[in-house]
């Protein structure tokens, strides 16, 4: 056994925050981080030696100078950075001047020193910027004071007093603030500390102050005093009155200021005091005056980021930043809830395997090497219990696996491998029970899994080999065992939880199944896991058990999750994907106000039975693993809860775990088409709607939650009205992606949870337009639907003129029918009924005349027949077809006459159709002409031609027969002429007829006929 007291123990560590690190590996524009500012949307920035960087909780977005961009950064040293009251961000740079940063359009209006121009920036290297309780905005630059008026765009210059030897570190403004009466402090490169004095505008130095160290920082507190932080002289305390009190290093007492380099100082929340220095981040201690110190640690990846401690910043949630010249580390201001306890004597932690607590409040340790440790958290004072082969009174084992304290004060463990041992109330020394072949009584193996003590206070312990109890006074071990002839026996020899609940009833956890104990029968009843039953238990490894308040019985599983044991044989289940970190559970402790803790492979868990919602913990929230241990929980009776895993024992008290209540803001950070970004007149953020071409069919908008605590366990949910039909829950995925959308408005919405799970329903909005082609905008319909009405009426005017065109054909046949035919056959009727009477008075020669007149009129009329039915049929509407018809009709007539025809068609007639009153009209003056040339003409050659030549259709007709004069009336008044010229009018065509006595004639129709 060894000892050791509060005075020559190792000292425990004072409960430090933990500090989550981003860098250039994340995303950040360059390590060194020289100052910080939220801005009002709640946006972090940061500025770096190269670039300022904007963090929203996913990543950063980056802003340098592009000499190609108009409205880009004037420089990327950047120096210092002040929101204002309008909602724009000034920042500061080192050899750039002064610029503003426009959130609507994220374009920076830059200022820069003009020595011709009164009123311009007095030089370009801006040290700090400050916007004071008023709205107004200060800059302190390398040769003065300077304030700017946005009415005028102009600044004022505020100086020191032109008194004594100058220095060209005077005016150089370092620092600027504002205490508590509304005073405008200013400290200098030259070491003074200044205040305005707003009646005469100068700078005036406060007297009291005599070091002369550069003044690197200003932080007014809420009793009107001033911290001060010096480039090498320390830190210092100006009180409303009264002399300053200087802080410096001292290397003999590590519990002063680290350096005297002060980069930053700043006063949180609770009135806390950070100093960042060379050396470390301290905090002061004001009960003592003493400082606590924080410095980066090469093996602890949640240390401080760098030594070196460039500026200090609070957000608006409490969270602390630091800047470094290794990144910006971010760590709450109030020490962690998770406490671990100096238990190993390495440097690193022995795995925990068990736990319990004895009436005097010490902790009793199980280790996986180190053997058993008891620890007095008040006193400091440790005990430790080894194995030593030479004492057979040691313990058996160093490797502990189970922990139990009885009612008379023993502590019962179990080891590994080696069996049980019982540690007497102030003893030293231990007693072994351990398997004996020999002895049925004995233990039934050497290899511990539990040990646990009934109301009886009877001792039941678990091992690989069945279940064993010992009763009060007794000698030797009552043993159940696993019989496979036996259904009522213990399920598995492989015991690891044994649990009595307020009934009495005594619950086993097995390797295969969790059985319950009947004392009177001495059986087990068996639940097992069903694959078909989704109501049975998750899994058959039972890790532990536990009772609630209730009277409810829940169990941890291996591979199953959380179970709630309903009765009857019915279990609920809770798995990963209810909120369970991991499906293995190695324990389970239920808290002061009733929720339930659950140590997992992936942290600890808090669940609240009644909302059914899980809370996780894991190393970044402070614990010093994820990884627990099987049978490493237990309860204090204080409240405070303890877990062991594999790098140590944490505990905590459950009330002490701080919950985050606040809703994150929820914005709008990007905006991409086809994975491309793009570029707005108005930032996404800023926008309240959005329209999109039709082309624009796959776009994606990112967003993120504004809380800075753990933000990789922000959660997401979005929806897009009239597009989906309900919320999609995205987890930790920070974009949403459309396509195709159908042409109309939709409005995206997007909500989110902080690290706690506390939603944000309201979240940010976006309307989204998308527009439709040409083909489908309102003014299009509204001119197709003109045009449809249009086509429906040239349609109907089309119709109407078929219907009366073809009325007119009709007349047209009637009225030949009428005057043709019907004079023709009253003519027959009237040559019949004379060759009648010749006949009856035997006159042959006069009947046979008018027979023959009757046979010529006859077969006029079937000529004209023949014409009108050959007219109306469309299957004629061919040129082709016509000049047929032309052909056949004038080789009749005129080879009759022995007159030679020469027929020419010109190729280009092919193809051309002609409507059935144009065929008709055509047609008839072409005969009329042919009938004409073989009645007059006296010819013995006549050419027909058509010819087709710029959209006109031509007919001649030639003879080389006597010819006629057209001006003699009676030659070139007929009839025949007149019927021409009429039916060429109809045709819409210009028809000329030359001749010459003797010279024949010549006759030429040209109609319009479009190809």
């Amino acid at each position: 056994m060894s000892l050791s007291s509060g005075s020559h123990a190792r000292a425990q560590p004072a409960a430090g925050p933990t500090f989550r690190t981003l860098s250039s590996t994340n995303g950040l524009s360059e390590n060194s981080v020289y100052c910080l500012a939220q801005d009002r949307r709640g946006f972090l920035w940061l500025g770096t030696q190269d670039g300022l960087s904007r963090y929203d909780g996913t990543g950063f977005r980056i802003f340098r100078n592009d000499p190609q961009h108009l409205g880009s950064l004037s420089s990327n040293f950047i120096r210092a950075l002040a929101p204002d009251q309008q909602g724009n961000l000034w920042v500061g740079t080192g050899g750039g001047g002064l610029c503003c940063y426009n959130p609507l359009t994220e374009r920076f209006r830059t200022f820069q020193q003009q020595s011709d121009t009164l009123g311009s920036l007095i030089d370009n290297f801006v040290w700090s910027v400050f916007c004071d309780r008023q709205g107004q905005v200060w800059v302190g630059t390398e040769t003065g004071l300077q304030r700017f008026d946005p009415r005028t765009g102009r600044f004022q210059l505020f100086r020191h007093p032109l008194a004594g030897p100058v220095s060209a570190r005077r005016n150089s403004i370092r620092t600027i603030a504002q205490d508590r009466r509304g005073r405008l402090w200013v400290g200098t490169g030259e070491g003074r500390l200044s205040y305005l004095n707003p009646t005469t505008g100068t700078l005036e130095a406060d007297a009291r102050w005599t070091s002369a160290a550069a003044i690197t920082a200003l932080c007014p507190d809420a009793r009107g005093g001033l911290w001060v932080g010096t480039e090498t002289d320390g830190l210092a305390y100006l009180p409303g009155q009264g002399p300053p009190r200087f802080f410096r290093a001292n290397a003999a007492l590590p519990d002063q200021l680290p350096d005297n380099g002060v980069k930053a100082v700043w006063l949180d929340a609770q009135g806390l005091v950070w100093v960042g220095t060379s050396n470390g981040l301290a905090r002061y201690q004001p009960v003592t005056a003493t400082f606590v110190t924080y410095r980066h640690q090469l093996a602890e990846p949640h240390s401080l980021a760098d030594d070196v401690v460039l500026a200090l910043f609070q957000d608006r949630s409490g969270l602390l930043w630091a800047g470094t010249e290794g990144g910006v580390s971010s760590f709450e201001a109030r020490p962690g809830a998770f406490t671990t306890y100096p238990l190993s004597a390495g440097p690193t932690p022995d795995p925990v395997w068990a736990v319990s607590e004895d009436a005097r409040g010490w902790v009793w340790v199980g280790t996986e090497s180190e053997g058993l440790i008891g620890y007095n958290p008040a006193t400091r004072q440790r005990v430790q219990f080894r194995h030593n082969p030479q004492d057979p009174g040691s313990l058996s084992e160093d490797f502990i696996r189970a922990l139990c304290f009885d009612r008379q004060g023993r502590l019962w463990i179990g080891t590994q491998s080696q069996g049980l041992d019982c540690l007497e109330p102030g003893a030293t020394r231990f007693r072994h029970y351990r398997h004996d072949a020999g002895r049925p009584a004995s233990l039934s193996t050497d290899f511990i899994r539990s040990v646990s003590l009934d109301r009886q206070n009877r001792l039941w312990v678990g091992t690989e080999a069945g279940l064993n109890l010992l009763e009060p006074g007794a000698t030797g071990f009552t043993i159940f065992r696993h019989d496979p002839r036996d259904p009522r026996s213990l399920s598995n020899n492989f015991v690891r939880a044994v649990y009595q609940d307020r009934r009495g009833t005594v619950w086993v956890g097995t390797g295969d199944g969790l059985c319950r104990y009947n004392p009177a029968t001495r059986r087990f009843a068996i639940f097992r896991t069903d694959n078909g039953n989704p109501a049975s238990l998750s899994s058959s490894r039972v890790r532990c058990i536990l009772e609630d308040h209730t009277g409810q019985l829940w169990l941890g599983t291996e591979g199953g999750g959380l179970c709630r044991f309903d009765g009857a044989s019915r279990f609920v289940t809770f798995r990963e994907p209810q909120g369970l970190p991991n499906d293995v559970v190695y324990g389970i402790l239920e808290d002061e106000h009733h929720d339930l803790w659950v140590s997992t492979n992936k942290g600890v868990a808090r669940f609240t039975p009644p909302t059914r919602r899980f809370r996780t913990f894991d190393v970044r929230d402070g614990l010093p693993h994820d990884e627990f241990n099987a049978g490493a929980y237990y309860r204090g009776g204080s409240g405070r809860l303890y877990f062991g895993g594999i790098r140590g024992l944490v505990s905590f008290r459950p009330v002490s775990v701080p919950a985050n209540t606040v809703p994150p803001p929820v914005v709008l950070t990007g905006f991409r088409k086809f994975n491309q970004p793009v570029g707005l007149d108005t930032s996404i953020t800023e926008r309240r709607s959005i329209r999109l071409a039709p082309r624009d069919y796959f776009f994606s908008l990112e967003f993120a939650a504004l809380n800075f605590r753990q933000p990789d366990k922000n959660r997401y949910a979005y929806r897009l009205e009239n597009f989906d039909p309900d919320w999609v829950q995205a987890g930790t995925r920070h974009e949403a992606t459309y396509t195709n959308l159908d042409p109309g408005t939709y409005t995206f919405r997007v909500r989110a949870t902080n690290n706690d799970g506390v939603w944000n329903s309201r979240g940010t909005s976006l309307v989204v337009v998308v527009q439709p082609p040409w083909y489908g905008t309102w003014w299009f319909r509204i001119l197709a639907s003109w045009v449809v009405l249009a086509l429906l009426f040239l349609a109907y005017q089309l119709r109407i003129r078929q219907v009366l065109a073809l009325e007119r054909v009709r007349h047209d046949i009637a009225r030949d029918l009428h005057d043709d035919m019907g004079s023709t056959l009253s003519s027959i009727s009237i040559l019949s009924q004379i060759a009648r009477n010749h006949q009856r008075q035997e006159r042959p020669e006069q009947a046979a005349a008018l027979l023959e007149q009757i046979g010529d009129s006859s077969h006029r009329m079937l000529d004209a027949m023949d014409d009108i039915v050959w007219t109306i049929n469309p299957a004629h509407d061919s040129l082709e077809d016509v000049t047929a018809r032309m052909r056949s009709f004038a080789s009749d007539v005129l080879e009759a006459r022995g007159i030679d025809l020469h027929f020419r068609t010109d190729p280009s007639v092919a193809g051309l159709k002609l409507d059935m009153r144009a065929r008709r009209e055509f047609f008839l003056l072409f005969k009329e002409a042919v009938n004409n040339l073989a009645k007059y003409a006296r010819c013995r050659q006549a050419t027909i031609a058509l010819t087709y030549d710029q959209a006109r259709l031509t007919l001649l007709v030639q003879d080389d027969g006597i010819g006629f004069d057209p001006t003699d009336p009676a030659r070139g008044g007929g009839n025949g002429m007149t019927n021409m010229r009429t039916r060429a009018a109809v045709l819409a065509g210009e028809l000329t007829i030359s001749s010459v006595p003797g010279h024949g004639t010549s006759l030429r129709l040209s109609i319009p006929l479009p190809g």
